[in-house]
């Protein structure tokens, strides 16, 4: 079945429909507000770029956005100068400044490698922990780093350029970047949704230096203790690096908080604490943050209806990325179709088939456009029908098998209870008789009775042995004899009746 994601409105497109709607009227990408979101998956390991400036960062978003749109890897990139700008919220005219920017990106590197950044040094150069952050000063804008890149030493990795060959002519832009990185931004398995309508409201470096990095562990709440000088130096070369840390904070990192509370889809607050031991120099920060309700409620706007919002994230456990795709493809996964591919899922999962991932489950059933047909419900019905009476008829033969043996059970309790009450009372009786009765009794238990005959050799004695003045002192022969004369008193009962 062909899926109908073919259909859809690429995001790419429906940036360009809004480019041209309002690149007329002079309207920025941060100042519309459309039904939709613009951004893309973004791998883990972008968090990690570090030492761009602000509009250095715009274009790798624009880049990179346009790169997500294209499912095969291709050499290079093109689209018109005006949208590119337009994307990365670039107003300025200044052929010079822009070649700047291009010029900063070209000369970052990534440094792909599992091990974690510690720290970096002014020019937001990734150092070993034992390395020391060197002293530079820094006159450049804050708005650019002058220099990206990375140091080298002894640890195995690799870096990438961020951007590869890019070309400005006509008034279009053709952009290269790394297959590499092209395979993480196309196909991103550990990734978070980057929106450009966020991004590019950002106007202090360290606000957007900040949210970057710390956008990854929002589903967290809580990031580990970071050094002081990794936070400082992010946005790479900048006034901040040398300064004390109450006019950093006063200066840069307060400011930044609040930009980032102010206009973008999360809540930031932080603490710091001396990490070295014997210090009293704050060298070491955390950060607290959560998605705002709003950020919640847009994706909960996207559906028309809200508890079919919070069964797609409560019950199926939707990630960002499902959510996305869900939202790219709203013009053919309409509420009907979603609550289709739920009711599907559902029944395939109460039918007992063998599914891993719910969530992923319902996305295919979304995508491929499956539902339960009415024979299908019908053979369930059935099925559930025959169930239901399979199980009504165990019940019923369980509850008779129950009574027989609770029947069995009273029987035989009476019945051993009638046994202790006769053999009481042929104790009784022989120990009341005369002698001559016991005697006699004696004599036929020892001549006719073989389970007494069998009792008496266990104990290693002669039927001889036995007399009606000894036969109770062995428990296991006065217990056999005990049974035999109730036997005997019964016989004589019933002679008596019959006579």
């Amino acid at each position: 079945m062909a899926s109908s994601v073919e259909k859809k409105v690429t995001p790419l497109q429906y940036a360009l429909d809004l480019f041209v709607e309002n690149a007329p009227a002079n309207r920025a990408i941060d100042a519309i507000s459309p039904d939709t979101d613009i951004g893309y998956q973004k791998n883990n390991i972008f968090a990690r770029i570090i030492g761009l400036g602000l509009s250095a960062r715009r274009f790798v978003d624009a880049a990179y956005f346009v790169v997500a749109q294209e499912p095969e890897v291709k050499e290079a990139y093109e689209v018109t100068l005006s949208f590119f700008k337009w994307l990365m919220r670039y107003e300025s005219h200044n052929k010079k400044h822009f070649s700047s920017v291009i010029r900063s990106v070209k000369s970052s590197m990534l440094e792909v490698t599992s091990a974690p950044t510690v720290s970096v040094d002014s020019k937001g150069r990734m150092l070993d922990v034992s390395t020391e952050s060197s002293d530079v000063t820094a006159e450049d804008d804050e708005d650019e780093a002058e220099e990206g890149g990375v140091t080298l030493n002894d640890e195995d990795g690799d870096w990438l350029e961020l951007i590869g060959r890019v070309s400005v002519r006509n008034g279009r832009i053709r952009f290269r970047v790394p297959v590499e990185l092209q395979r993480l931004i196309k196909d991103p398995e550990n990734s978070y949704w980057t929106s450009l309508l966020i991004t590019s409201k950002f106007t202090l470096i360290y606000a957007r230096a900040i949210y970057d990095h710390v956008l990854p562990v929002v589903p967290k709440g809580i990031t580990e203790w970071l050094q002081l000088d990794l936070v400082r130096n992010l946005p790479g070369k900048s006034w901040a690096n040398n300064a004390e840390f109450k006019y950093f904070k006063r200066d840069y990192l307060e400011p930044a908080v609040k930009q980032i509370n102010e206009l973008s889809d999360i809540e930031l607050s932080y603490e710091t604490r001396a990490g070295t031991p014997g210090s009293r120099k704050k060298d070491q920060i955390r950060f607290r943050l959560r998605f705002k309700e709003a950020a919640g409620a847009a994706k909960a706007a996207m559906l028309n209806s809200a508890s079919l919002f919070l069964t797609l994230e409560k019950e199926f456990g939707l990630t960002e990325k499902q959510f996305a795709k869900i939202a790219e493809n709203r013009q053919v996964w309409n509420d009907a179709r979603i609550e289709q591919a739920v009711e599907y899922t559902r029944f395939r999962i109460a039918r007992g088939d063998e599914i891993r991932r719910a969530g992923s489950y319902l996305m295919k059933a979304l995508a491929d456009n499956y539902r339960v047909s009415d024979a299908d419900r019908q053979v369930s019905l059935l099925q559930s029908q025959r169930v239901e009476a399979m199980a009504t008829k165990q019940d019923e033969k369980h509850a008779r098998e129950q009574a027989v043996a609770a029947a069995r059970l009273a029987a035989d309790t009476a019945a051993d209870q009638q046994r202790l009450v006769e053999m009481r009372a042929a104790r009784e009786f022989f120990d009341a008789a005369e002698k001559k009765i016991r005697e006699e009794l004696v004599r036929k238990f020892v001549a006719s009775s073989t389970m007494g005959q069998r009792a008496i050799e266990r104990q290693g004695l002669k039927t001889a042995e036995i007399t009606e003045a000894n036969i109770v002192e062995w428990p296991s022969v006065a217990t056999t004899f005990t049974s035999y004369v109730a036997a005997e008193l019964r016989k004589a009962a019933r002679a008596a009746l019959r006579a």
